[in-house]
């Protein structure tokens, strides 16, 4: 009896093992597909780019005001969310009117707002964000591992990289 539990628990070991192998790897896929993007931008239109923690913010345009988004500030902004497939892929939620007419989704248009570091984002979103500016544009791209990892959610499959196309309408120093 011992030897058949001692088994399954090899065998289930084994089984969580390899799968956790198999989300590294397709992490890793998804960060290369992620630089090739990103240095395509950078190369075709010379934009800056700031990596933190997983994630990657491509500054489309930048911000007019000296402050910048820190910890307990808040942040009123635009977004849109895309499957990343090396560029804006399907669109799973907005809030930016335009892009919700264009794509026939349903938004009131209002900005939303959230306090860095109070919000319950992923962490890809959070550590994007960090040090986005009053006006600015950006993309924020980053793999599965920073979104919502194995959970499905939206219309997401599971392990989804993710981009985010933000506008910044006001910071809030707090």
């Amino acid at each position: 009896m011992k030897k058949i539990i001692f088994t399954i628990l090899a065998v289930a070991v084994v089984v969580v093992s390899c799968e956790k192998q198999d989300n590294e790897n397709t992490y890793v896929s998804q960060e290369q597909s992620i630089d090739k993007y990103i240095t395509g931008l950078v190369s075709t239109y010379n934009y800056k780019v700031v990596r933190l923690n997983g994630s990657n913010r491509v500054v489309i345009s930048s911000g007019a005001s000296a402050d910048s988004l820190e910890a307990g500030d808040s942040l009123y902004f635009h977004y849109s969310g895309y499957l990343f497939s090396g560029g804006k892929g399907t669109l799973f939620v907005t809030n930016d009117t335009t892009v919700a007419k264009a794509n026939n989704f349903v938004t009131d248009g209002a900005a939303s707002k959230v306090v860095l570091g109070n919000d319950g984002f992923i962490s890809g979103l959070h550590n994007g964000l960090h040090g986005v500016r009053t006006g600015e544009n950006c993309y924020i791209i980053f793999s599965g591992k920073y979104g919502y990892g194995n959970s499905v959610m939206f219309n997401l499959s599971r392990l989804s990289p993710l981009l985010f196309d933000i506008t910044v309408d006001k910071i809030v120093k707090n």
